[in-house]
């Protein structure tokens, strides 16, 4: 009887080592998978800040030759007024 428990613990103790293996090499697979989403995350993060950051840039280009057209457009609308308006004065004289 004794010889049947010092096996079976001794089966018992082989398993644990090999379980304890097998969670080594599961805890050095989850950290290498953990490592390569972190790098993956960051480069997509990076894309997505290039890309974010080129659209905020052709939005504000946009934007500013908007604002330029609009002062040529206003500046010449003055120009013509002024004119208009030293025409009229020079023919009611």
């Amino acid at each position: 009887m004794d010889e049947k428990i010092l096996n079976l613990l001794t089966e018992m103790n082989k398993d644990l080592k090999n379980i304890k293996l097998d969670m080594t090499q599961f805890k050095t697979d989850v950290n290498k998978n953990i490592k390569s989403l972190k790098i993956e995350m960051h480069d997509r993060f990076d894309k997505i800040d290039a890309k974010l950051d080129g659209v905020g840039n052709q939005f504000e280009l946009t934007n500013e030759q908007r604002i330029n057209e609009f002062e040529f457009i206003a500046d010449k609308v003055n120009k013509l007024e002024k004119e208009i308006y030293f025409l009229k004065t020079k023919n009611n004289n």
